[in-house]
């Protein structure tokens, strides 16, 4: 049997290997599936009062688990009227979100597996809590719900507040605030990446959205200033619903500074501000270097 420190310097041996060449086998990077019964596996909560603060009694958003939204386990993310923590001006947000991890920068490519659903009165009736109400988006496209956000709170960057990956809620209502939209309601992708100052912009217009569905979703992201990939699966894993693999995913920082940047992980319900609440429920969700791993994750 191989000794202790033999053990340990094999192990080092495949960090730095996996560090050094942005791979790490059929290797799971993140997995909250739930299981705890609860919302304590993410790193961090905001209930719309700043990271970390507050709890669902505190008078911002809301964060709740659930054991069974239509079959399977779920956050609630409510925003409300009151849930104003975010740095962007005139928006209300609650968030889960996760630090940066050594998977999200350059060379690395990951795969992100995870559920969400839009809920309708109907589903607010039988499995709601406290605070928590029909999905309602606001107009234009500020309702964001999955981001792999920038983070370059030190650097002097033209791109500081700007997500490279960003899902949300889209309506051709002109954005006004206090308005529901209703007119052309998708979802939609952004993809920014590039110079950081003029970056490359993608939108790809998703399916017309469908309440009190679970929308199965799986990424691919490689993350690269010039030659990154992604691929997005919305219900049917067997193909894409998008593909580009030759995409700026991150963001060419000034001379002198750290380049590319690197990302967080978050799980915002993020909106221009309203005077109602608006519910997403987010299930399971897995980052894992391969395919495989996030569909075996749970």
């Amino acid at each position: 049997m191989p000794s202790p420190l033999l053990l340990l310097l094999l192990s080092f041996t495949v960090a730095k290997i996996t560090a050094c060449t942005g791979s790490a086998g059929n290797t799971v990077f993140l997995d909250r599936d739930l299981s705890t019964g609860d919302l304590s596996q993410w790193t961090h909560r905001d209930f719309g009062l700043g990271t970390d603060t507050g709890s669902n009694t505190s008078g911002g958003g809301y964060l709740w688990y659930h054991p069974n939204v239509a079959g399977r386990r779920a956050a609630g993310l409510t925003v409300t009227p009151t849930s104003h923590a975010s740095p962007a001006t005139n928006s209300d947000s609650v968030y889960l979100w996760e630090p940066g991890q050594f998977w999200n920068h350059q060379p690395y490519e990951i795969w992100l597996r995870t559920s969400l659903m839009f809920p309708s009165a109907a589903t607010i009736s039988s499995s709601g809590l406290s605070g928590e109400a029909p999905f309602a988006p606001t107009t234009g496209e500020w309702n964001w719900f999955l981001e792999f956000h920038n983070d370059s709170s030190t650097m002097p960057s033209c791109a500081k507040e700007f997500a490279n990956i960003a899902f949300d809620v889209k309506t051709d209502d002109p954005p006004q605030s206090g308005v529901v939209g209703t007119s052309n309601v998708h979802i939609a992708l952004r993809i920014m990446g590039g110079n950081d100052c003029s970056p490359n912009i993608v939108w790809v217009n998703g399916p017309p959205l469908q309440w009190d569905h679970w929308y199965e979703v799986l990424l691919r992201i490689k993350w690269d200033p010039s030659r990154g990939i992604v691929e997005w699966y919305l219900d049917n894993f067997s193909a894409p619903y998008y593909s580009n693999r030759k995409i700026p995913t991150l963001f060419t920082r000034p001379p002198g500074y750290v380049s590319p940047s690197y990302t967080t992980l978050t799980v915002p319900n993020y909106r221009l501000q309203a005077p109602w609440n608006s519910t997403i429920y987010f299930g399971p969700l897995a980052v894992g270097s391969t395919r495989r791993s996030v569909l075996n994750a749970f």
